[in-house]
């Protein structure tokens, strides 16, 4: 049950795919910021996970698995509020300085705290700045809300339920195939939540603000 913890990063597969279009399609930079950070946290959390599914033929040591957990931790944390952000559409530079600025204090988290307190503390922590963005930004909500019925319903579910698995995961760390199950449905559904909040931004931004003549104009960017 182990490489669950592995294969189940393939659901980033989709999160990724949609930047990329994103990126390809409108030269959207928040896009490809995204796609640089989501390709940084799986690999981060590859190479933490492995250490305990690959067993003896595992390529971490013990030390090295603290420090993979500790840029786990800290990436996949600070890309869940940066993911916020790109979803509610949030515009540069507020985009970029507020990204940056929550996420060095998730950073400062990872590093005092131990692993109980610091899940605690960055979930208390995230959950306050995204319901201050979700207040700044209700109108992108609301629309999401009234022109996509299906992807607003899926994402909420989503969400939740990525939320109750990573609760059931942390209460069930010292019963390591309980953790596994839980923490690998995490990692389906927090990748399958973000993905949706790419296409959610995708297709607003495509109906606000439409690239006709596109060859030509993104040829010019």
């Amino acid at each position: 049950m182990a490489y669950w913890l592995l294969t189940t990063h393939g659901v980033a597969l989709f999160p990724i795919g949609v930047f990329l279009w994103s990126w390809k399609q409108r030269k959207d930079t928040a896009s490809l910021f995204m796609l640089i950070k989501f390709l940084y946290c799986v690999t981060y959390s590859l190479l933490y996970h492995s250490h305990h599914s690959l067993s003896k033929d595992t390529f971490t040591t013990d030390i090295d698995a603290e420090k993979w957990a500790t840029l786990d931790g800290y990436a996949s944390s600070s890309l869940i509020f940066t993911t916020v952000l790109y979803g509610l559409r949030v515009r540069s530079p507020q985009f970029y300085i507020t990204s940056y600025a929550v996420e060095n204090i998730v950073l400062v988290f990872c590093l005092w705290y131990n692993n109980f307190a610091h899940y605690l503390v960055t979930t208390w922590y995230l959950t306050v700045a995204s319901i201050v963005v979700l207040i700044f930004k209700w109108k992108t909500a609301k629309r999401y809300l009234l022109k996509y019925k299906c992807l607003s319903f899926l994402i909420i579910i989503c969400g939740i339920t990525a939320t109750i698995m990573f609760i059931f995961a942390s209460n069930n760390w010292f019963h390591w195939d309980v953790y596994i199950f839980y923490h690998s449905l995490w990692h389906c559904f927090i990748f399958t939540t973000a993905g949706i909040a790419g296409v959610l931004r995708y297709k607003l931004d495509e109906e606000l603000y439409p690239i006709r003549n596109r060859r030509e104009q993104l040829d010019s960017i």
